[in-house]
């Protein structure tokens, strides 16, 4: 765990994995199977000392709470924002979420998803993380705070073994837990069913933690998980939004380059890491392209990341009227006020040699095409 000078608002800065809240024989079973650098036996180390002090809240949690949330009923729809990383789901996910009757994932859930309704171990576990996390996520300036909104990918994997996002701890495993567990390769009957009560038994403990009526999801993994999804949620409503492809290879890249080296237990070299991203993005993208007609026209809707920059008011009216969710003029004021509040984001600006580029365009000129886009004019070509 890497640690940063502590700022003016007592944050000391610290980037750690959400294995801290993970069930311990699951976590020590990752360790069993995957290779750990010395370098990072510390970071190791961190994570056990914390989980194992979280143990005796997660333990009661999971045996006195969780059954008795796991009888609610889910009433409305759940919403999923799906898109490749760095395609503007983090702000959909953040403009919508000001609608008060959204109901989300946290950052504080994310890490600590059987530490929310026990008062004790919340008290301890959240004061813990408002502390310790940094104001900003280091790849993209994105705001952090246990409250905000977060993907629930980082949760999912906490008590049964399927989690894509493992992939931050064992970034040489990406193309295998991809091929498990958001292609389902190899899954177990059982373990689908774990991962089906799961992804419940979280809405549930969201719409009970933040008090709403709606859940709306912003997991990119989800993206390739249409038939799943629509198996466990029949009339669920989708957004797919959308970037040009250029931009967001290099800007995953640029992610993955930034945070990786806070989160991982090994290593992965530049052109294993730029090479999956090549790959995640074909599979994850045609996925899409062949499952996206399963959904019924009246539950999904697409918009391009740069109208919802552009003109982000009238996107979200487009969305509320096509998926037939009510309640946009109560909350047009909290979007309006969430659009002032954050005029002065800066996003990163990138630059790509010319032999990458001409890649780009040849292997994701079938985005590019079905979706309009051409190489942009703001990117350096060096």
């Amino acid at each position: 765990m890497k640690k940063r000078k502590k700022n003016g608002k007592g944050k000391f800065g610290i980037l750690f994995p959400p294995a801290v809240g993970y069930s311990f024989p699951l976590f020590l079973n990752l360790l069993k199977k995957n290779r750990i650098l010395p370098r990072y036996y510390m970071r190791v180390l961190g994570i056990v000392v914390i989980n194992i002090i979280n143990m005796p809240f997660r333990a009661y949690e999971r045996k006195f709470i969780n059954p008795r949330i796991a009888k609610s009923k889910i009433t409305e729809n759940p919403i999923f924002i799906i898109g490749h990383w760095r395609s503007g789901t983090t702000l959909l996910h953040n403009l919508l979420t000001r609608d008060e009757q959204m109901g989300y994932v946290t950052t504080y859930q994310s890490v600590f998803p059987d530490t929310l309704f026990n008062i004790a171990g919340k008290f301890i576990f959240k004061n813990f993380t408002k502390l310790l996390i940094p104001g900003t996520r280091k790849g993209d300036n994105v705001k952090l705070n246990p409250d905000l909104p977060q993907e629930e990918e980082f949760l999912l994997g906490c008590a049964h073994p399927f989690s894509f996002y493992y992939f931050w701890l064992f970034p040489e495993k990406i193309m295998d837990y991809y091929a498990r567990y958001i292609q389902f390769k190899d899954v177990s009957d059982d373990i689908m069913i774990n991962w089906e009560n799961d992804y419940s038994l979280m809405i549930k403990k969201v719409l009970r933690n933040l008090n709403k009526s709606h859940f709306i999801s912003k997991n990119p993994p989800n993206t390739g998980r249409i038939k799943q999804l629509l198996k466990l949620f029949p009339d669920a409503k989708f957004i797919h939004i959308h970037r040009n492809p250029v931009e967001v290879f290099l800007s995953t890249r640029h992610f993955f380059r930034i945070m990786l080296p806070h989160l991982q237990l090994h290593s992965i070299n530049e052109k294993q890491l730029e090479e999956s991203i090549f790959i995640i993005y074909k599979k994850m993208m045609n996925q899409l392209l062949q499952d996206k007609h399963l959904i019924p026209e009246n539950n999904f809707i697409e918009l391009r990341f740069e109208d919802l920059e552009n003109a982000p008011v009238k996107e979200l009216k487009k969305i509320y009227d096509h998926l037939q969710i009510p309640g946009f003029e109560d909350a047009s004021e909290n979007f309006n006020n969430y659009l002032l509040n954050s005029r002065g984001y800066k996003k990163n600006v990138h630059a790509i040699e010319k032999e990458l580029l001409d890649r780009i365009v040849v292997e994701f000129r079938f985005t590019m095409e079905a979706w309009g886009y051409e190489v942009p004019t703001n990117i350096k070509i060096l």
